[in-house]
């Protein structure tokens, strides 16, 4: 992750796990998961876009649910052998 990125992660680093970013026509997604002390994912997966306001680097929720899955099935075909993904 570049560090660039990674500025833009800080800020929800405490309530979500960081599980993989996607480049999509020349934008930066994150995907991540809510923070749990449990070993078991429970499905809820978030997309956020990594965009510029002010000057600041933050990251945006994906609205769109077309962009969403995919991003989302980008995230999956790369990771396919890192996660179990229940369709």
């Amino acid at each position: 992750m570049t560090e660039e990125n990674r500025a833009g992660f800080e800020t929800v680093e405490e309530d979500y796990e960081f599980l993989d970013t996607v480049e999509y026509e020349g934008d930066t997604y994150f995907i991540l998961i809510p923070a749990t002390d449990s070993e078991e994912i429970d499905g809820e997966v978030f997309v956020m876009k990594l965009v510029e306001i002010d000057g600041e680097e933050m990251l945006e929720g994906v609205d769109d649910g077309e962009l969403f899955d995919i991003v989302y099935n980008i995230f999956k075909e790369n990771n396919k052998d890192e996660f179990e993904f229940l369709d």
